[in-house]
């Protein structure tokens, strides 16, 4: 039986002895596209790191039994040997940048001009879920779903919280991390770290992407009934307990201003794609990624210069 492959690509890079592969393999490569296959890099830029298939083309013959890097005596199958039956070669590696169809990488250890068969996002899900703490971490959320969300309010670790957030939201963006923000600061304000969310409540005055921070990260949803929406179109949470004190927390000056003054690439950008309706891919591509480094670079900015924050008393029994 036959199995033809089709090149994709070829390797560009200063590996030109076999032995280069291991003291060069850290310098950037180049992977060049051809026009053909260009298409299929859609959205690759999404990934870090990539598979890199490529084929041994200078691979004339194999053992079964082989001798390894380190002098081990394997079999080719329990081995990297590069010479194989089938001279397929795999390698992840990390993506730098993608220009035009060509990939900037770093890691790669095949030689230059080797055929490159096939790219696909790397995938560890298996390692994680096989990880000696999974065990663990599945056992602590079983008794409390919550457990990692309040461990990571109370450490202020708003990148993991945006990131867990994004995940309900959809995507990244200024408006939700600024309510993972405003969250974090009520609940520690409030000590409202509890998997019991009887007694906390929760109101914003906005329906858009801010209120999906609140929700992740207070834990005061609609499904809980503890989430009341006043739609003010402001940027605004109020959290509290029944018939005790809360916090009214809300931004210092317009949001749209913050991100005028603060991100003025992504604020050009939002204009384009969300006011304009310009439907471009690479302009939305790159929105999407001008998108999640602000909602990161907002993280990083003093609570007390985004947001004012007043103690309130409430009487509030919804």
């Amino acid at each position: 039986m036959s199995i033809p492959f089709t090149p994709i690509g070829f390797v560009r890079n200063h590996i030109i002895e076999k032995r280069e592969g291991f003291t060069k393999k850290g310098e950037r490569s180049e992977i060049e596209i051809l026009p053909e296959f260009s298409d299929g890099l859609y959205k690759l830029n999404e990934n870090t790191y990539i598979d890199v298939l490529f084929y041994f083309n200078r691979s004339e013959k194999y053992d079964l039994i082989t001798r390894t890097i380190t002098g081990e005596i394997k079999g080719v199958f329990a081995s990297r040997s590069p010479h194989r039956p089938n001279g397929v070669g795999v390698t992840t590696v990390k993506l730098l940048e993608i220009q035009g169809a060509v990939l900037v990488v770093s890691g790669l250890d095949a030689m230059n001009n080797s055929p490159i068969i096939d790219i696909k996002p790397c995938d560890k899900s298996f390692f994680d879920e096989q990880s000696p703490t999974a065990a663990i971490q599945k056992e602590k959320l079983t008794n409390n779903p919550r457990f990692e969300i309040i461990k990571a309010i109370k450490s202020e670790n708003y990148e993991w919280l945006l990131i867990q957030a994004a995940q309900l939201h959809g995507h990244f963006c200024p408006g939700l991390a600024m309510g993972v923000l405003a969250a974090v600061k009520a609940v520690n304000e409030l000590n409202a770290h509890t998997d019991e969310m009887k007694d906390i409540w929760a109101i914003t005055e906005t329906n858009g992407c801010f209120s999906d921070g609140i929700q992740m990260v207070t834990g005061c949803t609609f499904g809980n009934k503890n989430l009341i929406l006043k739609d003010h179109e402001k940027t605004a949470l109020t959290l509290f307990r029944i018939n005790d004190k809360g916090f009214r927390i809300y931004p210092k000056m317009q949001t749209s201003d913050i991100l005028k003054e603060k991100f003025p690439d992504f604020d050009w950008r939002f204009h384009q794609i969300k006011i304009d309706k310009n439907q471009d891919d690479e302009l939305r591509s790159r929105f999407k990624k001008v998108s999640r480094e602000c909602s990161f670079e907002l993280l990083q900015l003093p609570f007390e210069e985004l947001f004012s924050m007043e103690e309130i008393e409430t009487g509030i029994k919804p």
